[in-house]
């Protein structure tokens, strides 16, 4: 516990981002962007691993913003937002389908293999073992998966939404353990080293500066629909 801590507070001293660092006392605002980003500091997301494959090529990354978007148990329905940038989104468009994999707090090293690089530099899937499966790659080690069939897709700026029925799913052995905990953020962040986080850092950055194009473009088109929308 020693050493998660020190770690986080290094993490934060050095300015990670909004996304990586949290804080335990509260903090005078300057602006509504510091406002906000501290606001943020209080929710510690689930890490799931999203994979998909469109023919020879598959890929995965680690995401976030992951949810639940049905409370019919009989229709179960999953939404994910994906960078548009990415080459997952790639497949996933290509594909229409793609899996969820929910880790535990111990399997750091298999979300970081997801989380640096990008999959049209190596096949991250390399060395894993994977499920047969008539869609996307489901992860054999994973606490649980979720095998989805993409159903409607909005676009908007930086990221594509999915939202998809849900085909297939299971769990391992050790999800039916009562005291397992699902692995988040704050530890996979702890768990990283400096190289690590200097990584994920530069991801972080490209991604911000890339996305921010196309979320100008986006919010100009929703403008000009108004506009036109006013005019008639």
């Amino acid at each position: 516990m020693i050493r998660k801590a020190a770690i986080a507070w290094w993490f934060l001293a050095h300015a990670a981002g909004p996304h990586f660092f949290w804080c335990r006392m509260p903090i005078p605002s300057p602006s509504p962007r510091l406002a906000t980003e501290h606001a943020l500091q209080l929710v510690n997301r689930e890490i799931w691993i999203v994979t998909a494959q469109a023919g020879a090529r598959r890929g995965g990354l680690v995401a976030t913003w992951i949810s639940q978007a049905s409370i019919d148990p009989e229709r179960p329905v999953m939404v994910a937002g994906i960078a548009p940038n990415h080459y997952t989104a790639e497949l996933i468009d290509a594909a229409g389908g793609f899996g969820l994999h929910l880790l535990s707090a111990a399997q750091t090293a298999l979300a970081l293999n997801f989380a640096i690089g990008s999959g049209r530099e190596r096949d991250k899937l390399a060395n894993l073992e994977v499920l047969p499966s008539g869609g996307a790659p489901i992860i054999r080690d994973c606490l649980a998966w979720l095998e989805c069939r993409v159903i409607n897709r909005y676009q908007t700026g930086d990221r594509n939404y999915y939202w998809a029925d849900v085909l297939a799913a299971g769990r391992s052995l050790a999800a039916r353990d009562a005291n397992v905990q699902t692995l988040r953020e704050r530890d996979l962040i702890c768990a990283a080293t400096p190289e690590q986080r200097q990584a994920l850092q530069r991801n972080l950055h490209a991604d911000i500066e890339l996305q921010r194009t196309f979320v100008e473009r986006w919010r100009e088109n929703i403008q000009a629909e108004q506009s036109t929308a006013a005019g008639r």
